[in-house]
């Protein structure tokens, strides 16, 4: 009877791929950090709640530092990717601030990212896709906003970048000690790009 047992849970538990491997545990550790903030990126919370071993995590990332930069590189990477394809429907730059706004502050996405360069991030830096998918930003926005100086572009992105991820960290603190009301602070985003565009 023991012997059944152990066969239908074997049976019933299904090997994943590495990469399916890498995306649960990916997802869980997205889910977490939206729900408790960067202290829900601990091994032993993220393998619990994956259902897998701390010792599969590790392999999989080396650490919780490790899986804490493939996360930063995939929600930047998404961000990205998403911003790209929202600019074949022509989206205005209210809306892309916004959406930018957004994608850094809900989720805990701003604080990853602080606390990555805080922590002096990764040797090498960004991996190789968020990169490519920073070039291809750079392009359709090119397109978009019909810009002719490179480096005026850069320098929008980087601004706009540097306000939604301190929007992210420190929005509802300065906006409290500034006597903002939350209508206020929620139109932050628009107010900054009618002063920039």
């Amino acid at each position: 009877m023991a012997r059944l047992l152990e066969d239908t849970i074997l049976t019933l538990r299904r090997r994943r791929t590495a990469e399916e491997s890498r995306a649960l545990i990916l997802q869980v550790a997205a889910k977490r950090l939206a729900e408790y903030g960067l202290e829900g990126l601990n091994i032993t919370g993220v393998s619990q709640e994956a259902g897998i071993s701390h010792a599969t995590l590790i392999h999989h990332f080396g650490s919780s530092g490790g899986m804490r930069e493939a996360l930063a590189d995939k929600m930047t990477l998404d961000l990205v990717q998403d911003l790209v394809s929202s600019f074949d429907g022509k989206m205005s730059q209210v809306d892309m601030t916004q959406n930018v706004f957004h994608a850094l502050s809900a989720g805990g996405h701003a604080k990853l990212i602080a606390w990555l360069a805080v922590e002096g991030g990764r040797e090498s830096g960004q991996s190789d896709a968020v990169a490519e998918g920073f070039k291809k930003l750079l392009l359709s926005m090119k397109i978009l906003v019909e810009a002719r100086d490179e480096k005026d572009l850069q320098n929008l992105i980087l601004l706009v970048g540097s306000a939604a991820i301190g929007f992210g960290l420190a929005g509802n603190v300065l906006a409290h000690l500034l006597g903002m009301d939350q209508s206020e602070l929620d139109s932050f985003p628009n107010w900054m790009t009618e002063h920039i565009t």
